[in-house]
């Protein structure tokens, strides 16, 4: 039987972001050109915005406030391109991991139980990347935004961009301002679609393939109540072809974390070097700066979406790492004890071992090799950041006092 295959909101977000990115399946030859030169569009739009902030840096480097505000930015930018071309560099294990992912875990062959545990991983998901897909976007808009209301009462000549350019020409005036405008919207645009376009499809492979971990669970613990249909006990034989499945279901959520963490280890890497120091300049530039409302909203969305994507793409990682332990306390609760000792019921337990011993070694995602991401990851790195926050702050006074 031809199964169906769920749709999912949060996925479908998640997909439109990375079609804009240019990270996605191509259905013929046609839509990979597109793709492809979508892919240098990104990269080429990210060098362009990255060389506006470096050349903002250069202009204005000894006024730490403003080069603050440039190393925010500068951050972003930076590991948005890193992210964009480890995904191109690992575009075909990343897509069939998509695939794979739709086909597996998102069909209606599930029992009642089954679909809670997928609908609540689901549901956490859409909460996950709407939210930060909301905080992401509305940095983008208030970024857009924010020249034309401070432009508003201005003579022509007085008009400001979204990002100084520095180069000699009447920028300000018609039409060169409406046309660098434009330019800079639309990378500023992309930018915010590569910020998160990867998080949110990781995010979601993450809580799935724990929904799956946990499922896994549920059928080891209850291998004889689902053979068992009729009154009667089921026979070790009977256990023995189910727990079979269970280790084959096992085995491909192993391969599949596997896979993941070779494709996305350096992108986490990156992530949480970063996120340290672009939150204590974010909070620098929010708390200690005598800024304008316009430019203090940014910054607090740039700061909300900055700790949501932290939140979730740590709680991810912990969920994963969680759930594929307890499978072995799932062993436990199985009916093996309930088994004759016969030759299938030898082989349960002895494969049972196997499950219990294998478990024990959690599928984990890391930071490039070097640890296992999880909750406390968060809170190292909001520490980290407060550290830092603290030198920046004390920096300030002993300027000011100077």
């Amino acid at each position: 039987m031809r199964l169906k295959y769920r749709k999912d909101i949060s996925f479908s977000i998640a997909a439109y972001f990375l079609k804009f990115a240019g990270i996605w399946l191509a259905a013929n030859r046609f839509e990979e050109w597109f793709r492809n030169a979508t892919v240098v569009y990104t990269i080429l739009s990210l060098n362009f915005s990255i060389w506006v902030q470096l050349r903002n840096l250069y202009f204005c480097w000894g006024d730490f406030t403003i080069s603050g505000y440039i190393l925010c930015n500068s951050l972003g930018l930076f590991i948005d391109l890193f992210k964009i071309i480890l995904l191109v560099i690992h575009k075909k294990k990343f897509l069939n991991l998509i695939v794979y992912m739709q086909k597996n875990f998102w069909h209606f062959n599930y029992d009642d139980y089954e679909n809670l545990i997928v609908a609540d991983a689901k549901q956490m998901c859409v909460y996950f990347v709407c939210v930060f897909s909301f905080f992401s976007q509305s940095t983008v808009f208030c970024y857009m935004t924010r020249p034309l209301i401070s432009n508003i009462g201005k003579n022509e000549t007085e008009r400001a961009l979204i990002f100084n350019m520095w180069l000699d020409l009447p920028l300000s005036t018609t039409p060169y301002f409406e046309i660098m405008y434009t330019i800079q919207a639309l990378a500023l645009y992309h930018t915010g679609v590569c910020y998160l376009c990867f998080d949110n499809i990781f995010c979601i492979m993450c809580l799935h393939v724990a929904s799956q971990f946990r499922i896994l669970q549920y059928r080891v613990a209850n291998i004889q109540s689902a053979k068992n249909k009729t009154e009667h006990a089921c026979s070790s034989e009977e256990c023995y072809v189910a727990l079979k499945h269970c280790i084959q279901q096992h085995q491909s959520l192993i391969k599949f974390c596997a896979v993941l963490e070779e494709t996305c280890r350096m992108i986490v890497l990156a992530q949480v070097i970063v996120f340290s120091a672009l939150i204590s300049f974010i909070g620098y530039q929010v708390i200690l700066v005598d800024l304008s409302p316009t430019w203090r909203l940014s910054f607090i969305s740039y700061l909300m979406t900055t700790m949501c994507q932290l939140w979730m793409f740590t709680y991810s990682c912990d969920c994963v790492t969680r759930e594929s332990a307890n499978v072995s306390l799932a062993v436990y609760a199985g009916p093996w004890i309930n088994l004759s000792m016969d030759k299938f019921g030898k082989m349960v337990r002895k494969d049972l071992q196997v499950v219990v011993i294998r478990s024990r070694r959690v599928c984990s995602l890391t930071a490039g090799g070097f640890f296992p991401i999880s909750l406390e990851t968060y809170t190292k790195i909001m520490s980290t950041a407060m550290s830092y926050f603290t030198i920046m702050k004390q920096r300030t006074v002993d300027i000011a006092d100077a």
